[in-house]
């Protein structure tokens, strides 16, 4: 979280010589909602990616060699959610079939399977991305009716899917070697709808001072109907340790959310490195481990 792992950083070495050709991440996130009613949420994270040349990590932050090595990949993700009411009183109603008054009673579950395939392919100073996805989406409601004469309990439920396609494309440019700028399309397409929004991103990757920090710059955005922004700042100490933030903001025409978040990332050895994250959002608290493998 914000306030670990400090002070194994200030002892981190100043560089590394490593070579990977696989990265392997992945990361567990518990959310913790204000809502009373919602009981558990929780979303586990895996990517896997293959470098089509070695990367190379030599006097570079380890978090970013892909980076600045200018890495074209392919990778595979997986993400997965879940989400569980409490049973909870909604409200009382009368059923003139039989003539008698009821309390009902109601819980929800929901979980989520996102895969994708993709590539990021950079050619000299331009810049080429593109996933193509499937996110599967899976509920249930379920309600029980207790009789406030007989107290005879009446159970049903409800179930729904969706299936959507998810699509993404970038073209960018590379004006030095450790700034990026893109822009492309995000969008989806599933049973009930269709949408496709402008996206913009950036990252700027620069040294400070001659003692091996660095500074990490990111900002992304998609614009339609729904507005997301993110931005992310990375401070690394040394090529192993780096203290960020995170701030995304999101504006439907109706309202609007934002979430704050602290993250750190430390590198054991060239090819281990663990992380983690705090949130701060609207009426939920996220709390992230994540780990990488490389070889």
């Amino acid at each position: 979280m914000k306030k670990i792992l400090l002070a194994l950083g200030l002892f981190a070495s100043a560089s590394s010589a490593f070579a990977y050709d696989f990265q392997i991440d992945g990361g567990y996130t518990y959310l913790d909602h204000d809502y009373d009613r919602i009981d558990s949420n929780n979303q586990v994270d895996l990517k896997g990616t293959y470098y089509f040349n070695t990367v190379e990590t030599k006097n570079v932050p380890l978090q970013e060699a892909a980076f600045f090595g200018h890495s074209s990949n392919v990778y595979v993700r997986y993400a997965y959610n879940n989400l569980e009411t409490k049973n909870s009183y909604i409200d009382d109603f009368y059923d003139p079939e039989t003539d008698d008054n009821y309390s009902e009673y109601g819980s929800f579950e929901t979980e989520s399977h996102s895969t994708g395939l993709g590539i990021e392919y950079f050619l000299n100073s331009f810049y080429l991305s593109g996933e193509i996805g499937l996110d599967q989406y899976k509920s249930k409601y379920n309600y029980s009716a207790v009789s406030q004469t007989t107290d005879e309990v009446y159970s049903y439920s409800e179930k729904y899917d969706d299936d959507q396609t998810t699509y993404k494309a970038y073209l960018g440019y590379l004006p030095i070697s450790n700034l990026l700028v893109a822009m492309g399309v995000e969008g989806y397409s599933g049973d009930d709808e269709d949408d496709a929004a402008f996206g913009i991103k950036a990252k700027y990757v620069t040294p400070i001072g001659q003692s091996g920090q660095f500074l990490n710059l990111e900002a992304a955005g998609t614009f339609n109907d729904i507005t997301n922004i993110a931005l992310g700042a990375d401070y690394y100490f040394n090529p192993k340790f780096s203290i960020g933030t995170a701030y995304n903001y999101q504006d439907d025409g109706d309202d609007t959310a934002d979430a704050f978040a602290i993250r750190t990332k430390y590198f054991f050895t060239e090819n281990i490195g663990v992380g983690t994250a705090v949130g701060f959002g609207d009426d939920l608290t996220s709390y992230n481990l994540n780990a990488t493998i490389r070889f």
